[in-house]
């Protein structure tokens, strides 16, 4: 019963800004690519839920690529990089009007989680996946070419995080532990000097 509770909480405090994330990184790609925004996000949830019920602690969520390409992909990384950096002004801000006894309000839980979450998707563009940025890097190699309408295919897509996040503890371990955790930790750590 208590991991159902720990489960409900983790996912009252990731919804919102996974659904800010998720709607803002494919209206932004649609228009600086010039095409017409496509919200359907078709099983971006899922990975959602995965880790959410595994207790993973990188947490994801795939919105729907607009684009295809090294650019497309560079550019969704630059989007999350741009929202990690709003959350940690909010989060900053948040910090310094907290409440004065208590539980910190949600803004300052949803700030903070923005923040993370964003941090989280920046990271996965360092894998091997397809849309992501090191992934379209290898679709470069000429003898991959032939592969890759298949290696982009949404059902591959949604497949290969949900394995890597149900199978093994593996992107917590290296992906968490060599690049996000450390940059969470200092930029938590910056947010908290920043406190008069």
């Amino acid at each position: 019963m208590e991991s159902f509770e720990i489960a409900v909480r983790q996912m009252m405090l990731y919804s919102f800004p996974l659904l800010l994330t998720l709607t803002t990184v494919p209206v932004l790609e649609a228009y600086v690519l010039k095409r017409k925004p496509s919200l359907m996000w078709q099983g971006a949830w899922l990975p959602f839920m995965v880790s959410i019920l595994f207790s993973r602690a990188v947490i994801m969520g795939l919105p729907k690529p607009q684009g295809f390409g090294l650019y497309a992909a560079f550019l969704r990384l630059t989007i999350h990089a741009g929202l990690c950096f709003i959350g940690f002004l909010l989060y900053t801000w948040a910090l310094q009007h907290a409440s004065p006894a208590g539980l910190p309000p949600l803004h300052h839980w949803w700030a903070k989680v923005l923040m993370y979450l964003n941090l989280c998707l920046m990271g996965l563009h360092l894998l091997p996946l397809p849309s992501m940025v090191v992934g379209e890097l290898i679709l470069l190699v000429k003898p991959l070419r032939p592969f890759a309408p298949w290696l982009r295919s949404r059902q591959l897509f949604l497949l290969i995080p949900i394995l890597l996040l149900v199978v093994t503890p593996l992107l917590d371990m290296f992906l968490g532990g060599a690049v996000i955790f450390p940059v969470y930790e200092l930029l938590a750590s910056l947010a908290t000097q920043s406190i008069p």
